[in-house]
């Protein structure tokens, strides 16, 4: 007995950290309306700027520089003492004061802006914030994470309250300090005028606004509060909290977010006890697994007990109370971006396969050029796991953080699954498994994923919106301790990677890697090409069914869906159901892509990145989730791209900064992302190229008209014939030589076939007077971006790249960036009103809360 008060005793260090960031969680969500999940995230950057300050006598800024020159750059890295060491007091003042401008900075630049915003967007702003902040703490602070010294007196007490052990003095400091701050923080919100406005705003910013308060100056304020109080946590705990890494300390939220739930986000002091208490039992329990959790039936357990501890808290608090935590009464609130009616999706699966597959042959064994093999295989991967997210939060509304942990239950069971008891790859420890060939194995790793997405799921009958955000991202924590990370599960030890063999078809290898072990073999994209098509046909289908009504009917208000006969339940753990089944498909074609999957490829950081660029790109349409796995995404065609153009400038580095900065701009400009502008872009570039082709109005007309049976074939046929003909035609060794005969054979047949079908529409005079038309329009925007294109060639590392293609992408982004400039400037339509029942064509509005 003894020695369990003890073990309670002791986690009661890394439970006042628990208690004191589950504070600032209360004090944010009162001031503003927010659960922050860049909490500790904040937390962390003030503790590197006060290790940073102390061990080395430098400050990093919360930015980067962004000028490519060494002659003018913005300033980032201040040098406060010479010898490498300043003052402790003078770094702890620095450190707060860093954190009290970043609290400023995420009310005014962040959610400020997004004050009535859906509260999606909020969940997403701050992932954006934390992602950015990570960002920039990895490029100023580097890679060498310290192991924090402690600010007050860690002596050991010998026979500490006659228990016969030694206990670390810094605890008790740390546990009188969280006492002391949950009191303190009680009495001021309970006695003081700021504290009671600040309650007040939280229960009816409206009310607060007529009482002469002004709700964002009382944000601001508790924003502040926050922010220094994580950062004064995080300090004063020092070293009893280990190594400090940025995604460690983003970490922290999770069991930050039970001891917030547990005071209801409304009582300090109640957080501080549960914070103190969840702390206690975790420690417990890491301590005396290995004699607790014991014989087949518990010995898994020991891996993830620490972890599952947070999740269970989380869960039953908010199955048993989720109705009556508190909801900010807001002056006004926006709803979730419009959800898109699918058009013409076989046609355009035809064109983009041909085309991913086209480029895929392309780029093999290309050289330098061979990075984008593996891009497209990585994007086609990322893609699918995207168009789960489109279902299940931008169909139904339901903000799930756990895609990437489905997607990896998933993999994991399919190399479960396919194992033989033969060592293979990095492990050359036998894994046991029944050698099921990959198609069975593959199904059962996406039935496997499907029932722990319903399970995860469950908490979504009595709760949604923002909760269910914070029970996702306990589940991702929880399951890559118990499932992932654990040996006993899955035979792996010291961190070793699963081994996913090489899948076949019919003898044929459509596995991703090469005899060169290089990620560039066709076979896969064609095979991964197919299968998103067809995932995304499955999606489209969804939407335009009455299974995707009542998802939307669901999101828009659950109760009126109620009402009119709708089955809430059954739609939530169904949209559940089909989305973790879409991200287990995804899962499954990481593996084979990968060959060996570790828990790092899906841990919960994975999880928050791939939500935050589907929000990006566009939550509910399947344009948004293409255009978010093939292009966006780490790993896509833009970062592979940019280190292709701009070689040296390691763009990839900057992926979570640029990353989480591009996701804050989107919730605050534009909440439907930037897929729209791509779809109105290349909608314009269509219309444009049919009126400046001799014959191409002729050819639209008849694939829309009577003989549409007859030309659509054709027209397919073509494409797939174009494609084989520039696979073929490399035999034409100069480049802009083998372009030019391809485009004027397309050019022939194209006329060709027009003038078999009826009249050229345009005619020659037609079309040569539309390009004039468009060169008096839109040539001088092309002009400047053809222009800066030859000023910025200088200045990319290396002399590899052509002169011609620098100049024609910076005409091409030019016009780019115009149309995006005309959208946001030109009238927008109304999100009020919708249609009862949409036509194809039309779009649906709803929204999550």
């Amino acid at each position: 007995m003894n020695n369990i008060i003890f073990n309670l005793m002791l986690g009661l260090g890394i439970g006042s950290l628990y208690a004191m960031l589950g504070a600032g969680l209360v004090i944010s969500y009162k001031g503003s309306g927010v659960i922050n999940f860049a909490h500790g995230a904040l937390a962390m950057y003030g503790i590197f700027t006060f290790d940073t300050a102390w061990n080395r006598g430098e400050l990093f800024l919360p930015w980067v520089d962004f000028l490519p020159t060494n002659s003018l750059n913005v300033p980032v890295r201040i040098t406060l003492a010479a010898d490498g060491t300043w003052p402790m007091i003078p770094s702890l003042i620095l450190a707060l004061v860093m954190a009290a401008l970043l609290g400023l900075g995420a009310h005014f630049l962040v959610f400020r802006p997004l004050r009535n915003a859906a509260p999606l967007g909020k969940v997403i702003a701050s992932l954006g914030l934390a992602l950015y902040l990570q960002g920039v703490a990895l490029l100023n602070f580097g890679n060498s994470f310290p192991q924090p010294k402690s600010i007050v007196p860690q002596e050991a007490l010998t026979n500490f309250l006659g228990l016969g052990k030694t206990f670390p003095r810094n605890t008790l400091y740390v546990i009188g300090f969280a006492i002391l701050l949950g009191v303190l923080m009680w009495a001021g919100y309970h006695f003081t005028r700021f504290g009671l406005a600040t309650r007040a705003a939280a229960g009816n910013e409206k009310g607060a606004v007529l009482l002469g308060y002004s709700p964002q100056t009382l944000a601001a304020i508790n924003w502040v509060i926050a922010s220094v109080t994580a950062t004064l946590a995080v300090i004063i705990v020092g070293p009893i909290q280990g190594t400090i890494t940025p995604i460690g300390l983003t970490a922290l939220i999770v069991p930050a977010l039970a001891a917030a739930l547990i005071g209801g986000l409304r009582s300090v002091p109640i957080a501080v006890a549960g914070g103190l208490a969840l702390g206690a039992v975790q420690t417990l329990l890491d301590i005396k697994r290995g004699s607790w959790f014991t014989g087949p039936a518990l010995e898994w357990l020991q891996n993830g007990v620490r972890s599952a501890l947070p999740l269970l808290v989380i869960v039953v608090v908010l199955v048993v109370r989720g109705k009556s935590l508190p909801i900010r009464g807001a002056v006004a609130e926006r709803r979730l971006p419009l959800a898109p009616n699918p058009k013409r999706i076989f046609e355009h699966s035809v064109v983009w396969v041909t085309a991913l597959v086209l480029l895929a042959f392309m780029f093999e064994n290309s050289g330098d050029r061979t990075r984008f093999a593996n891009s497209l295989q990585n994007g086609i991967v990322t893609a699918i796991i995207m168009l789960s997210i489109v279902v299940i939060t931008g169909y139904t509304g339901q903000i799930s953080l756990a895609q990437m942990t489905f997607a990896g239950i998933a993999a994991f069971f399919t190399a479960r699954m396919m194992a033989d008891g033969i060592g293979r790859g990095s492990n050359l420890v036998p894994v046991t498994g029944p050698g099921l060939p990959w198609p069975i194995a593959g199904l059962i790793g996406v039935i496997a994923a499907v029932i722990v997405g319903v399970i995860v799921g469950l908490p979504a009958v009595r709760i949604r919106g923002v909760q269910l955000a914070v029970v996702t991202i306990a589940a991702a924590v929880a399951i890559q301790s118990v499932y992932f990370e654990n040996a006993y599960i899955t035979q792996l030890r010291a961190g070793v990677p699963a081994y996913v063999k090489e899948p076949t078809f019919f003898g044929l290898n459509i596995g991703a890697r090469s005899a060169r072990v290089q990620n560039e073999r066709p076979a896969f994209v064609i095979f991964g090409a197919i299968l998103l098509a067809l995932c995304a046909i499955a999606v489209a289908n969804v939407r335009r069914t009455g299974v995707g009504r009542r998802f939307l009917a669901v999101r828009a208000n659950e109760r009126a869906a109620a009402a009119a006969g709708i089955s809430v339940s059954r739609s939530k753990l169904l949209a559940f159901a089909l989305s973790s089944a879409l991200a287990g498909i995804g899962g499954v074609m990481l593996g084979f892509k990968q060959v060996e999957v570790s828990s790092a490829n899906f841990g919960y950081g994975a999880g928050l990145g791939v939500l935050a660029f589907a929000y990006l790109a566009g939550i509910t349409s399947i344009n948004g989730a293409l255009l978010a796995g093939v292009v966006l995404s780490a790993g896509g065609l833009i970062p592979t791209l940019s280190n292709y153009m701009l070689a040296g400038t390691n763009i990839d580095k900057y992926i979570g900064m640029l990353g989480g900065l591009a996701i804050i701009v989107t919730a605050i400009v534009h909440p439907e992302g930037v897929a729209p502008f791509f779809a109105h872009g290349m909608r314009q570039a269509g219309n444009w190229m049919v009126s400046v082709i001799p014959g191409a109005d002729t050819i639209r007309t008849a694939y829309r008209g009577p003989r549409a049976r007859l030309v659509q074939p054709v027209l397919a046929g073509s494409v797939v014939g174009f494609a084989v003909w520039l696979r073929k035609a490399q035999f034409i060794e100069d480049v802009y030589v083998w372009i030019l005969v391809s485009l004027i054979l397309l050019f022939a047949v194209s006329l060709a076939f027009a003038r078999s079908l009826g009249s050229l529409s345009p005619s020659f005079g037609e079309a040569g007077t539309q390009w004039v038309n468009w060169g008096r329009h839109f040539g001088p925007v092309a002009l400047i971006g053809y222009v800066v294109g030859w000023i910025i060639w200088p200045l990319r590392s290396g002399d590899v790249y052509s002169k011609l293609w620098m100049p024609i992408l910076g005409a091409l982004m030019a016009l780019f960036i115009w149309s995006i400039l005309k959208q946001l400037v030109g009238p927008r339509g109304s999100h009020d009103a919708a249609p009862a029942e949409p036509v194809e064509g039309d779009m649906m509005t709803a929204e999550v809360g």
